[in-house]
């Protein structure tokens, strides 16, 4: 099956963002988009019921008719890591249980798309990573970064912690959240690796990207 793992170099770099883009620009290719965001946390209480801000944009990004319950089974209201969340909320959440979320109600035919809760290191449930998920479920990795004075050390250790789990990195995304031009990362980045990077911001189109993830 075709998908992408996408993961940050920190959390609020923008992943559900570009996710949504992603997700919307492979519809438009008429490609059968599964969204998953297995745990999240720092959910809203709304009538009772934790509404999962970020699966719920991947569902409409995705034109899914697939329920939030399918997408993101697992929710808390902690604005913490969901493995501490769960621990709060005395749940025990296991990956077996999170792959069995991604990997449900798909076939060879759809593109996946899991988006992970925090960096690639980031605890997503008891006993495992990010990156352990990303691993278990045979899939590559979009990694991204916030654009801006720093990220070329978070990358490069994301990079190398990639490697060392073995795990495939499509591409790297920097994310332009302030929209500026004064530095200019991706190509000091290009020079210690091969890995494509592509500079994200409001007004670009998404078809470059789709190119290096498909």
């Amino acid at each position: 099956m075709k998908g992408i793992f996408i993961t940050g170099t920190d959390t609020n770099v923008g992943k559900t963002y570009v996710a949504c883009k992603i997700a919307a620009a492979l519809k438009k290719q008429n490609i059968n988009v599964i969204p998953r965001k297995p745990v999240e946390s720092g959910c809203q209480l709304i009538d009772g019921e934790l509404i999962p801000d970020d699966a719920l944009k991947l569902q409409l990004a995705s034109q899914s008719n697939e329920t939030l319950n399918t997408i993101c089974p697992y929710r808390f209201q902690q604005a913490i890591s969901p493995a501490r969340a769960a621990r709060l909320n005395n749940q025990k959440i296991s990956i077996e249980q999170l792959i069995r979320t991604c990997i449900t109600q798909t076939n060879s035919n759809d593109f996946l798309l899991v988006e992970g809760a925090g960096g690639i290191y980031s605890p997503i449930c008891e006993n495992a990573l990010n990156a352990d998920l990303a691993k278990k479920i045979n899939l590559p990795l979009l990694l991204i970064a916030e654009d801006k004075i720093g990220c070329i050390n978070q990358v490069l250790l994301c990079l190398q912690a990639a490697q060392h789990q073995k795990l495939e990195i499509k591409t790297i995304v920097l994310n332009d959240i302030s929209n500026s031009n004064q530095i200019n990362n991706a190509e000091e980045l290009a020079l210690f690796t091969q890995i494509p990077i592509f500079r994200f911001n409001a007004g670009c189109s998404t078809n470059e990207l789709i190119s290096c993830i498909l």
